[in-house]
């Protein structure tokens, strides 16, 4: 199950950790904090050179940068495990 996190960019829900509200700055603090570059593999870009709206930290400390809201992707997570939930039901 995988959400979309912009620019045609997918992540797997299940790997998903923390969604933060973010701009480019609070981006390089928390790279900086992990001795990261926005190059460095565990680092995948979704922007596309557009502004930077969230961060996504994953269960493997991987991280993602979003242009999409916070709460746009929160509600995407939802809406994805809503129905991984009914088909597993079925």
């Amino acid at each position: 199950m995988f959400i979309n996190i912009g620019n045609k960019a997918f992540v797997n829900a299940d790997k998903v950790k923390f969604i933060v509200g973010a701009d480019a700055e609070k981006v390089r603090r928390e790279l900086a904090k992990h001795k990261m570059t926005r190059t460095d593999k565990e680092v995948y870009d979704g922007t596309s050179a557009k502004e930077t709206r969230s961060m996504l930290i994953m269960d493997d400390n991987t991280i993602g940068i979003s242009s999409v809201n916070a709460s746009v992707l929160a509600n995407r997570a939802n809406i994805a495990f809503s129905e991984k939930e009914s088909k597993d039901e079925d």
